[in-house]
């Protein structure tokens, strides 16, 4: 979207506070030390004081009535404590749980960075409390207009988008791929009981009481595989997850994701999609438990992210990018291709969109009801 279409977008949003005032942009600018990056002191002064954006929406600057954060009147009242370290640095949104969506104000664009005291130092070693977005605050409003970033963050979390936002997508004819012949079932569950070190087998109740949360049986093939080989702990990306067994500490499992993210009153997908596999990057393998052959899709919010000479001029207009697409695969051709060495650890997950159009082409979004 362009600045002026942002603006629009956002003018016609239900129950906006009233703009700022010039005075208290210009106090605020002072007390920056720099003018604030062009759409938003726009915003601020046309739209309005803060409140817009994800969830209760944005900081406003002095006189806002903003009411989402209980803590902090404003934008300077956060950067009174950051000013000295982070200097120019502002926090705009705070997503609960010690994170924040950060704009740095020095750079007309409004670059967005990441305050998270949370992240997984063995996971992300060399990252400091904050990390940058890889989004202007022009994509980032746009991104939460269209509802993806919080999709994404619901389900993978700021540093993933910030991932999948760092290299652009592979196009399909760029990808050197063939698809290899695929294995039977009795040959996938014979490959993966090699494979060492194995998580146990789950027990035959654990497994049938996630079906019965589920309100679906799993594929056959998933089926043997947590009840003969592995209760998860397989598979490509971060491996697919197994189902809870009492009296056990798992760090997530297949039934608390569909709890959170299908079963609830705002599902993300239909009724039987199980989130099994997390790419990271905000990328995720589903499987659709109504087909006993299993059906992959992709959970991919924040994608494509193509470079701008990839896309054509009616991609350029068109906003109907599905966050739910078909992967074109059953569950023992994404098992195949990952025990054949399609899904390396050199494969990015972005690249999943381009295996499924090598495959069948993306299909339309998949509708809730």
């Amino acid at each position: 979207m362009t600045e002026d279409e942002i603006v629009e977008a956002i003018r016609v949003l239900p129950n906006l506070l009233p703009p700022a005032s010039p005075e208290a942009i210009s106090q605020a600018e002072e007390a920056i030390g720099h003018p604030l990056p062009p759409l938003l002191r726009r915003l601020y002064l046309e739209i309005a004081n803060g409140g817009f954006g994800p969830r209760g929406g944005i900081l406003g600057v002095a006189g806002s009535e903003y009411e989402h954060h209980f803590e902090v009147a404003d934008i300077l009242d956060v950067d009174q404590s950051t000013r000295d370290d982070w200097p120019g640095m502002l926090w705009l949104f705070d997503w609960g749980a010690g994170i924040w969506s950060v704009m740095d104000s020095r750079d007309p664009a409004g670059p967005m960075w990441i305050w998270d005291p949370n992240f997984d130092e063995i996971e992300y070693p060399d990252e400091s409390l904050l990390i940058p977005q890889n989004m202007t605050l022009a994509e980032w409003l746009t991104e939460s207009l269209n509802g993806n970033l919080e999709k994404a963050f619901e389900t993978s979390g700021l540093i993933a988008v910030s991932e999948r936002r760092a290299v652009f997508d592979i196009g399909p004819d760029e990808l050197e791929y063939a698809s290899p012949e695929p294995l039977t079932d009795d040959e996938i569950i014979d490959a993966i009981s090699r494979l060492h070190p194995l998580i146990p087998p789950a027990p035959l109740l654990a497994v049938e009481e996630a079906e019965r949360v589920i309100g679906f049986d799993f594929p056959p093939l998933l089926r043997r595989i947590y009840l003969e080989v592995s209760n998860g702990g397989v598979g490509p990306g971060r491996s697919i997850l197994g189902v809870p067994i009492t009296g056990t500490v798992q760090s997530a499992d297949i039934v608390e994701f569909y709890r959170i993210w299908t079963s609830g009153s705002d599902p993300f997908v239909p009724p039987g999609f199980i989130w099994l596999c997390d790419w990271g990057n905000a990328i995720w393998s589903l499987v659709d438990c109504r087909d006993p052959s299993g059906p992959m899709w992709i959970w991919d919010p924040m994608g494509p992210y193509r470079r701008p000479d990839q896309i054509s001029s009616e991609e350029e207009k068109s906003v109907d990018h599905p966050e739910l697409l078909a992967q074109n695969m059953t569950l023992a051709e994404w098992l195949t291709e990952w025990l054949k060495g399609s899904f390396t650890k050199d494969f990015k997950p972005s690249g999943l969109r381009a295996v499924a159009a090598h495959r069948g082409g993306l299909h339309r979004p998949f509708a809730l009801g």
